[in-house]
């Protein structure tokens, strides 16, 4: 206990779960929404416990107003963690008097919580109090949210990274110390969480019964439901939250003035062959006449039940002209059975429009002289050993620079990612990240991330290259756990890619960032640009694995003692067999790329990774071509 006059006090508060929910996403607004609900609840919590004496130490925003700071930040990007740390001094504010402003803090998550939930049922039950929906919403919306928070004393002539560890440590044990609530869930469950049951008016309904309004709510508002789903009452929050956000959020002026729409896989995925369309002008006159031909395919009154016109990537500062979803400049959208089932389009009505469609779909393809990418990546960073860093600080004001650090890195992320290269940033809370990337643009945005992130710790990311039809929850989840295993494999600083081939196969590695001096991602590129621009045939990879495929062993490496050397020639012998220009030798800049490359491969953690790596580089360097 300190005997000071004086004495500070810490509070931790943090708000769960964080990946679940955001995972359970069919949409890639269903995945914003969820980081975004999240960052709003803790600013909620943030505002209520602040106060004269009181400082933010984690995230640093000091004594200012989290909802100022974050409008003054980018108020479309989620940009808050789910935990913060606070200080008070004892002289202004006491231990009763913390305790009271965490409480009040806790009560407002719920309660803001309530607010979205309702509101949202409003705009979609037009009557739904004194039914089933009612008590479905009071099964599932109440305390949703785990919250939790430990305040502490700082001891006489107690180290800082002592009191904190302390304070997470009472947190830590808080959490263990957590009560389930055993809930029944009957009937056809919810399309994105599997679990809670959809809602619907009235207890005895059957499955048939309860779907009527969920089959009128997606021909109604396509936008907002699918034919065929159906959602609980937490999952429809995150669904229709944006309604929330441009009519009663404290950001209701600034969504209601830009309406973002957050880009679909599908938009990531064909963000470079639109970045293409805007650079040749016959193309983008096609393209303009394309897009306003997809939108004639479904009339009506009601904005909401029009075919959407969205914002591309902010990469893309020329707007194109009614842009539609990337997805309709895949052939296979325009088939009558898929425009039928996602779109709700009378496909007998619409036969003329549909062909005009098919027919500038073909002018584009013929005037890019190839078909848009179908694959994507995402991209989940988080920094190495924080709790640790955390310790380890000799003051609050070490801590507090940290944390300003991590909201500048935060800003700067914001500018590689979304203005620098072709993606778009869903979270980013500075030691954590989750952003989606077009494949052009993968590797540069990986090793600009890393090269900024400060230096008082290390990174860790993970990737998952994916189909843009390929489940979004499993494409996070596959992101997550490559994080994970770059941590684990190879003792942080490290980072994994998965490559999800819509054939079925997959191919995953892992590595440091530096091997041997050599920045790992900067060598990927070299050899990217060779396989581009067809310097080297593609066909080396698959001729230089099948040399090898019979000496791996179960380990996935080589099976026996080879000389480096050996492995080393035949590696430069396939090379130069695939290299295009018959008669000629790899030119400098060609041979000092092939010898980076092939430096690098005694030091991955397996023979079949360092393969692995070279399938995912060849693959990236022919999608995004």
């Amino acid at each position: 206990m300190n005997k000071n006059k004086s004495p500070r006090l810490m509070l931790m508060f943090t708000i769960g779960p964080v990946q679940s929910f955001i995972e359970a996403a069919r949409k890639t607004e269903d995945m914003w929404m969820g980081s975004y609900i999240l960052s709003y609840l803790i600013a909620t919590a943030m505002d209520n416990i602040q106060g004269d004496g009181l400082e933010i130490i984690y995230p640093a925003i000091g004594s200012e107003s989290p909802f100022d700071f974050w409008r003054e930040q980018d108020p479309t990007t989620p940009s808050f963690p789910n935990l913060f740390l606070a200080i008070g001094d004892g002289i202004e504010v006491s231990q009763d008097d913390l305790v009271e402003r965490a409480e009040e803090a806790e009560k407002s998550v719920n309660t803001e919580f309530d607010s979205i939930a309702k509101r949202v049922l409003d705009k979609t039950f037009s009557v739904w109090r004194n039914t089933y929906v009612e008590e479905l919403y009071n099964r599932q919306i109440p305390n949703f949210f785990d919250i939790y928070w430990a305040i502490t004393e700082e001891e006489t002539d107690q180290k800082y990274g002592d009191w904190y560890a302390h304070t997470a440590g009472n947190l830590a044990a808080a959490k263990n110390c957590r009560t389930f609530m055993q809930t029944q869930e009957v009937g056809r469950k919810c399309s994105l969480d599997g679990t809670r049951e959809i809602l619907h008016l009235r207890e005895d309904d059957s499955i048939k019964d309860a779907m009527t309004w969920w089959d009128k709510l997606s021909k109604d508002t396509p936008k907002y439901c699918q034919q065929k789903e159906a959602l609980c009452a937490i999952s429809l929050t995150k669904r229709i939250g944006m309604y929330f956000l441009e009519n009663y959020s404290k950001f209701s002026k600034e969504f209601m003035n830009s309406r973002p729409r957050f880009p679909s896989t599908s938009e990531v995925a064909t963000a470079n062959y639109k970045e293409q369309i805007l650079c040749i002008p016959d193309a983008l006159e096609v393209y303009t006449k394309f897009c306003h031909a997809v939108r004639g395919l479904r009339q009506s009154d009601d904005e909401d039940a029009k075919i959407p016109t969205i914002q591309p990537l902010p990469k893309i500062k020329c707007p194109l002209p009614n842009n539609v979803d990337g997805e309709w400049l895949y052939e296979e959208t325009l088939e009558p059975n898929y425009l039928e089932r996602y779109y709700n389009v009378d496909v007998l009505e619409a036969a003329v429009q549909i062909e005009q469609c098919k027919e500038l779909r073909k002018k584009l393809v013929q005037l890019l002289k190839d078909e848009p990418g179908k694959y994507y990546a995402a991209i989940a960073l988080d920094a190495d050993n924080m709790g640790e860093v955390n310790r380890n600080a000799e003051s609050r004001e070490q801590h507090a620079k940290n944390s300003k650090q991590l909201i500048n890195y935060a800003k700067t992320a914001r500018r590689i990612v979304e203005e620098k290269h072709l993606g778009k940033l869903t979270y980013a809370g500075g030691d954590d990240l989750l952003a989606l990337a077009n494949l052009k643009d993968l590797l540069s945005i990986l090793k600009k991330l890393h090269r900024k992130f400060p230096d008082f710790t290390t990174i860790s990311a993970g990737v998952c290259i994916a189909h843009n039809k390929m489940p979004l929850g499993d494409v996070l989840q596959h992101a997550r756990r490559m994080e994970k295993k770059a941590k684990i494999n190879s003792g942080r600083d490290a980072f994994g890619i998965a490559l999800f081939k819509r054939s079925g196969n997959v191919s995953e590695m892992v590595t440091k960032w530096n091997r041997d001096d050599l920045e790992v991602l900067a060598v990927g590129q070299k050899l990217a640009k060779l396989l581009q621009d067809d310097e080297i045939s593609k066909r080396f990879l698959y001729t230089f694995r099948d040399a090898f495929a019979k000496l791996i062993g179960d380990d996935r490496d080589l099976m026996i003692e080879l000389p480096s050397e050996l492995v080393d020639k035949e590696f430069t012998r396939i090379i130069e067999r695939a290299y295009k220009t018959k008669g000629q030798q790899l030119d400098k800049r060609s041979q000092r790329t092939v010898n980076q490359t092939l430096k690098m491969w005694v030091n991955f953690n397996t023979f079949t990774e360092y393969i692995n790596f070279l399938e995912i580089i060849t693959f990236i360097s022919r999608e995004s071509k």
